[in-house]
Parts: C-alpha cells; structure tokens; sequence
C-alpha cells in the first residue's frame, strides 16, 4: 500500500469512521453542489445498475451516496430508497438535492448519515444494496466487517451490488484509494463473509453472467501484460452482483 493516508488510519483503528468524516467533508464545501448536474458517463451507469437492479422491490439502500444522483436515480426501482454516507456534509448537500427534486417529501428518498461498517438497520431489511466508487476508499481491515454488516441487513436472496476499480487494472496510484481488489479478491471476501452466487456484466451490458469469465479474463490478461483493452471488456473497473 503506498497511499500516506494509511499511517493516518492505522493510527486510530478504533476511530477510523471519525478520519473518513473528517476526510471527506472536506471535499464537499459549499452549496453550488446542490445544482450540480451528474455526467453524461455517471447517468450512463446509472442506467446500468437501474437495469440490473430492476423495479418492483421494496427497500434499497446505497451506502457512500455522495451526492445522491444514484440514490435518486433509483426511486423508480423501489417503495423505498436510503442513501447514506459517513460525510455529514454531503448528506446535506444530497437532502437540499432531493428536496428540489420533491422525492424526499414523499417518501420515496432519504438520505442520512452513517458509516460502512457500522449499518444502523434490523437484519433483512433490504432487497438490494449498492455501492459505487467506496469500497476501494474502506482501510483493509474494515472490508469484512463492511460486509459482513451488508450481508446482516440483506433480505434472503438480497443483492449486493459493488462497482469500484480493478486492482488489477491500469489505475495510477490514487492516495485515498486504500484497498484495490480484483474480482477474484472481492469473492474470496465476500464468500467469508456467507455471500453466493457472483454475477458480473461483460461488455458494460446490464446481462449477468457468472464471475468466473471476468476473473479468467482478468488473470489472463493480467499474465500477458495486455491492459489496452480492458476498458472495452468492462474489466478495468470491477462490477459485482453477490447473492445472500
């Protein structure tokens, strides 16, 4: 690990979600985020993870929402969607966001603060729960106990979706990128922490296919040194579908 925010974070194990707060709202520091619109490529995803997802569920939770686009993106999918993030700041910044939009006021959209490790929701509330882009910010010690806390509030046969970036892929060093996983390292977690049936997409299509493809594909051109094509195969970020 080179990133200089680990000596950070592994100086105050026992108060890390205090260092990410502290981190990350200081990212987020005024209002003009409230009109600020998500890319052409963010609402392409967007409509990836809607069309993977589907609609009709009951409860959907998101967790590190940022700025709420997904969160709010999602409201047709479900009765009910919750985006929480450990940085106070954007959590305001997304409930002015949802207030303009009026998802908020009926109920359809909330947002709150709170942490990845520490989920404050009963045992199987959700049908799904998603994450993009955080992961890879989580120290190494707080992955399983992430996903462990995910797997507890998933309903039985909920999904838990993980977009981030590929370990393996051609990323340069990112300083607050703190675990870099493959598709094959993410299983393996997740299988500790009781997760089954891994799904990925090829080809950015929202068809699901088994993992084992893209971690084939990984590896191999991994081993050949071939990096050029990744994007077009969709492996230079990893996507993740596991099952409870």
């Amino acid at each position: 690990m080179s990133s200089p925010y680990l000596e950070k974070f592994d100086a105050a194990p026992g108060n890390r979600e205090a260092v990410y707060a502290e981190l990350y709202d200081a990212f987020h520091i005024d209002d003009r985020e409230v009109n600020k619109l998500p890319s052409k490529r963010r609402r392409r995803r967007i409509a990836l993870y809607q069309s993977i997802i589907g609609k009709g569920h009951t409860q959907i939770l998101e967790i590190g929402c940022g700025l709420g686009d997904l969160t709010l993106g999602l409201a047709g999918n479900s009765n009910r969607v919750i985006g929480v993030d450990v940085s106070a700041k954007v959590i305001e910044i997304a409930k002015k966001r949802a207030e303009k939009l009026r998802l908020q006021e009926a109920g359809e959209v909330e947002f709150h603060r709170m942490g990845a490790t520490d989920i404050k929701y009963d045992g199987e509330s959700f049908d799904w729960v998603i994450s993009t882009s955080m992961i890879e910010h989580l120290h190494p010690d707080d992955i399983q106990p992430h996903l462990v806390e995910v797997f507890r509030v998933l309903r039985k046969g909920g999904r838990y979706l993980v977009w981030a970036p590929n370990g393996l892929g051609h990323h340069g060093d990112r300083d607050m990128h703190l675990s870099m996983l493959s598709h094959s390292d993410l299983v393996a977690e997740m299988k500790r922490a009781g997760f089954r049936s891994f799904e990925t997409t090829l080809f950015n299509s929202p068809k699901l296919i088994h993992v084992r493809w893209k971690i084939f594909l990984e590896n191999w051109f991994s081993a050949l040194g071939i990096k050029w094509f990744w994007s077009h195969l969709g492996i230079r970020n990893l996507l993740l579908v596991a099952e409870k």
